[in-house]
């Protein structure tokens, strides 16, 4: 017996009950394998490989209810003994099956499908019937390796469900439009309009999805028969350049908008259909986009901190030796400012209930000082949120660390005065000012540290930050709103 069906034939009594099952179906009828077609187009837009099949194992067979991309004869004949099933496999495990280079599975390497019908790479996941008896599977397939990732397999599981939803209602009267009904994907189809020149000037929409509309904005009364230049004429510049390389090279292609559609952001995965007509399956990555910022930022901040905290610990120990009688004293006095440093760090990481003003400037500014007598501090205690006095602390640090490196705190004579007003409205207006240090000149290029003190602190507090370099000393404003943590959180994004 063929190794291929061997395994497959191992519970006749489960064996038998499926395909009872799949033949009463009507499942293998001919006549409605044409209604999954469609369903087989979109899992090669979505993963964007050239062949898919939903795949209906029978006992000696197995038969393509839907296919895209087979090479003959195999498209014509729609259906394979299982010596040429990957399938088979699916329904024996009831589980997925990736195969990233089928020469090096153990499982399927001598399947004559990798021969017949050119199978290099093979994700399958299962499908059945509404009662449970496995069917089949849904699957992708490459005529290279190919390395399926964990978002194919969502994307596939996905629309298998899709698949078993269309056969539940019975294979005559499957539809492909159910499909578009579940998707959370944008999907569309469109021809190219071309000019005298025959070139691509527009595209024309021949069929959306409910959540093109939703996505978009747009009721698809509105948007079928009618092209892209009339309905957002602002996305031609972008999108139609892409058709075009799609359409000349055959290519599929993956774009993301630079310009946003009703302040969001899409990405655009574009197949060529027959004729000159293309398919295309988007998705909103609007807050992926602001993950990755973000991300960026916590990475560019951290990197930064972790510089500045070197410059800081150095700058302690300078001065700690510089004004200390001893060794021994200078020694107690580096230990209770690193210390000092990483009470500020707790505070700046703290992100629960409110905190006191004025506790987190003196928590943030103690570490950098070797002499109270060079800083003056004035200013009533406020309440605010723990997320402003993140805000607050990293202002502060950024602000000492560079008065240590390049300011008042990096001379004897230095110093150092910190105030703030806040008003019945809980707008506040926050100070720092330099003197004595070295002669302050304007930095030649604006780096991080100015952008945290004067764009992204500022965000705390909903507010604005101006840094001043005056010859005398550098000067400081934050000016903004006071919050507590029963008021609706700021974005500080």
């Amino acid at each position: 017996m063929d190794q291929s069906k061997a395994g497959f034939l191992s519970m006749p009594q489960k064996l038998s009950d499926r395909v009872s099952a799949i033949r009463r179906s009507g499942l293998l009828d001919s006549s409605g394998r044409e209604q999954f077609h469609h369903l087989t187009e979109h899992v090669r837009v979505a993963l964007q490989v050239p062949v898919a099949i939903i795949s209906i194992v029978d006992e000696d067979r197995q038969v393509f209810a839907g296919h895209c991309g087979l090479p003959a004869p195999w498209d014509s004949v729609g259906e394979t003994p299982l010596t040429h099933s990957f399938c088979q496999h699916v329904v024996e495990r009831a589980a997925i099956l990736k195969v990233n280079d089928a020469d090096l599975h153990e499982l399927v390497n001598s399947n004559h499908a990798i021969a017949d019908l050119g199978v290099r790479a093979y994700l399958g996941v299962p499908i059945a019937l509404p009662t449970g008896e496995l069917v089949g599977a849904l699957a992708a397939i490459d005529t290279t390796p190919h390395q399926w990732t964990e978002h194919d397999r969502k994307v596939l599981q996905s629309l298998a469900l899709v698949v078993e939803r269309e056969i539940s209602v019975g294979v005559s009267e499957l539809k492909y439009r159910r499909l578009f009904e579940d998707m959370q994907e944008g999907y569309y189809i469109a021809e190219a309009v071309r000019d005298a020149a025959g070139d691509v000037a527009d595209i024309r929409f021949e069929e959306v999805n409910p959540a093109f509309e939703r996505l978009l904005g747009l009721d698809a009364n509105a948007v079928l028969g009618h092209c892209l230049g009339d309905l957002m004429p602002e996305l031609c510049e972008e999108m139609l350049p892409a058709v075009r390389r799609v359409l000349d090279t055959g290519e599929p292609l993956l774009s993301v908008s630079a310009k946003a559609i009703n302040e969001n952001r899409f990405e655009n995965r574009i197949r060529r259909l027959e004729g000159d007509r293309v398919a295309s399956l988007f998705t909103d990555v609007t807050q992926r986009q602001l993950n990755e910022e973000q991300q960026r930022f916590l990475h560019q901040e951290m990197m930064h901190r972790v510089k500045n905290t070197m410059a800081v610990v150095s700058a302690v120990v300078t001065a700690s030796l510089r004004n200390a009688p001893s060794l021994e004293k200078a020694s107690e006095i580096i230990a209770s400012r690193i210390e000092a440093m990483s009470r500020t760090q707790t505070l700046i990481t703290r992100q629960e209930g409110d905190t006191d003003f004025a506790e987190v400037v003196r928590e943030a500014i103690a570490p950098h000082i070797d002499d109270e007598r060079r800083l003056t501090i004035q200013g009533p205690s406020i309440a605010i949120s723990a997320e402003q006095a993140v805000g607050l602390s990293l202002a502060i640090y950024e602000l000492s660390t560079n008065a240590a490196k390049y300011g008042a705190l990096g001379s004897d004579e230095g110093e150092i005065s910190i105030d703030w007003n806040v008003g019945q409205d809980r707008t506040f207006e926050f100070r720092w000012k330099e003197r004595n240090g070295p002669r302050v000149s304007p930095p030649l290029r604006s780096g991080f540290g100015s952008k945290l003190t004067d764009r992204i602190v500022p965000r705390y507090f909903k507010g604005s930050g101006e840094t001043a370099y005056l010859p005398e000393g550098v000067e400081y404003v934050l000016r903004g709103i006071t919050q507590t943590a029963s008021a609706e959180p700021f974005d500080a994004g």
